[in-house]
């Protein structure tokens, strides 16, 4: 008991099932008001699947930037265990001095850039196996959000949330920023025909993040940006036809499994 208490801490389970339960609400109302797709149900044949990894990508997540970031710490700042501390705590050089709003702008944008490239990775390599999971949902809602396979979140974690924390960022601007990296991307995937008008270009709506999970031939390979759209518009790959909202979602070509342990384990037994 005490091993599983280390591993899956109650206070974060419990705040995660108050945040589940909260978006529920909320989003089933949204949904029934403003929807994408006006016939999809509430509860869906994968809610249990996506439950599952609302249980467990917190903790993977949690643990996995708490290992990739002393690791780094270490190898930046070896044998100055004192240096290692100080930043833990409170980041280093100019950039921890800025302004926090700033901080939590400057690494929110940062992260984007780097996410956008990440992900365009993810959608053009053999790595695309394990990011196919997240793409799996065929009924795609705000429970959606946090489907994505292990290997997925590690590649992410390394190649952006540590490596921006190193550049000297102050650790709160990465906590201040955490609730809304979690909200947004639930409403990202929520079933709402949000375009979000004139602002279409400059903050990421449903409707731009659903296109990029349409398994309609227009939409593939697009709108790879989780926050700010105008990265697509300057790459190339932004794609938002008006008028027009996706329909089907999925990945129709692969027969990925619908339970937790079978998507789990799917991007070893198809190489």
């Amino acid at each position: 008991m005490e091993l599983l208490a280390a591993i899956v801490n109650p206070e974060m389970l419990a705040k995660t099932l108050m945040w589940m339960l909260a978006f529920f609400v909320v989003f089933s109302l949204l949904a029934k008001l403003y929807p994408n797709i006006s016939s999809q149900p509430y509860w869906r044949k994968d809610s249990v699947t996506d439950a599952v990894y609302w249980i467990v990508m917190p903790i993977l997540y949690n643990k996995v930037s708490q290992l990739v970031v002393t690791v780094g710490l270490v190898i930046v700042f070896w044998g100055n265990d004192q240096v290692i501390q100080d930043v833990a705590n409170a980041g280093y050089g100019p950039l921890r001095e800025l302004p926090l709003w700033l901080q939590v702008f400057l690494v929110l944008f940062i992260q984007d850039i780097m996410m956008y490239w990440v992900h365009r990775m993810f959608h053009g390599t053999a790595m695309w196996k394990y990011h196919a999971i997240h793409h799996s949902s065929e009924q795609l809602d705000w429970l959606s959000a946090l489907r994505f396979h292990p290997v997925n979140v590690i590649i992410s974690s390394i190649l952006t949330g540590a490596i921006v924390f190193l550049m000297g960022f102050s650790p709160t601007a990465f906590y201040v920023l955490a609730p809304f990296n979690m909200i947004f991307n639930c409403i990202v995937h929520a079933n709402l025909n949000w375009t979000f008008g004139p602002f279409k270009y400059f903050l990421a709506s449903p409707v731009f993040h659903r296109w990029h999970h349409t398994s309609q031939a227009e939409g593939r390979d697009k709108n790879f940006a989780p926050t700010f759209p105008f990265l697509d518009i300057v790459f190339g790959t932004f794609y938002m036809p008006k008028g027009k909202l996706p329909e089907i979602f999925g990945v129709p070509d692969e027969n990925i499994p619908h339970d937790f342990i079978g998507q789990l384990t799917y991007p070893f037994r198809h190489k």
